[in-house]
């Protein structure tokens, strides 16, 4: 253990960034009666090409990323300028007020929801998390699967990482699938964000063509609401 601070009472540094982690506050050794506290903990990284510490890096870049999208769509949607329903329309074939304060609503949520996340928040997926949780496991195309959630988990809201976000995805991608649409999409299926459902994956021009000819289920769709946020936004800078 190095670079000791003062971030607790035996002086343990116990920062986001390192590769080793307390499991336990108080007791250092068991020499007290009772203070012994056995653990067990699976060293197995989210990631298999990466270690977790690289991975919390990228995770806190791409959250950044995100709450500056939908804080970009909220500004965009309380203007109602011809630019945002010219997004509306591509993405769900309406602009009336009725739809344009359904989104800001559920934005506003999302927001919120995103703000909250850590990077400690995003996890690896693990089907004994998901019954914990309450949600039966996608026990189906496990190897192809970016990321899950348990929509009611608005408590804990952890983000199940799957293999695909690790080694099948870049990190943003103009017009297609990527991490951070990923994360953006993940959120929107939490119950008090938009609790949407997956009735179309992808993020493409067929999958805009898809959206405007079925908008009333585009806008309950996680893949939709993500690619209104991020579809044919310039990349940020990665340094």
């Amino acid at each position: 253990m190095r670079n000791f601070g003062n971030d607790n009472k035996y002086q343990f540094d116990a920062h986001q960034n390192e590769e080793w982690f307390e499991v336990h506050s108080t007791a250092v050794t068991n020499t007290n009666p009772g203070s012994m506290v056995h653990v067990t903990i699976d060293v197995t990284p989210i990631c298999p090409n990466m270690t977790d510490n690289e991975f919390r890096v990228i995770a806190k870049r791409l959250l950044g990323w995100a709450v500056t999208l939908v804080e970009r769509r909220i500004g965009d949607l309380n203007r109602n300028d011809a630019a945002t329903k010219q997004r509306m329309m591509y993405w769900f074939n309406r602009t009336d007020d009725s739809t344009r304060q359904y989104l800001l609503a559920g934005f506003s949520r999302h927001l919120a929801a995103l703000r909250d996340l850590t990077p400690a928040c995003l996890v690896r997926s693990d089907p004994d998390l998901d019954r914990m949780l309450g949600c039966m496991p996608n026990l189906k195309n496990v190897d192809r699967e970016a990321a899950h959630v348990c929509g009611p988990n608005t408590e804990r809201r952890l983000i199940s990482i799957g293999m695909k976000f690790c080694n099948g995805l870049r990190d943003q991608n103009m017009f297609g699938d990527s991490r951070l649409s990923t994360l953006i999409h993940e959120v929107t299926h939490f119950s008090d964000t938009f609790g949407s459902g997956d009735r179309r994956y992808g993020l493409d021009p067929t999958a805009a063509e898809w959206a405007r000819n079925n908008p009333d289920e585009a806008l309950r769709n996680a893949d939709t609401l993500a690619g209104y946020v991020v579809y044919g936004e310039p990349l940020f800078a990665t340094q």
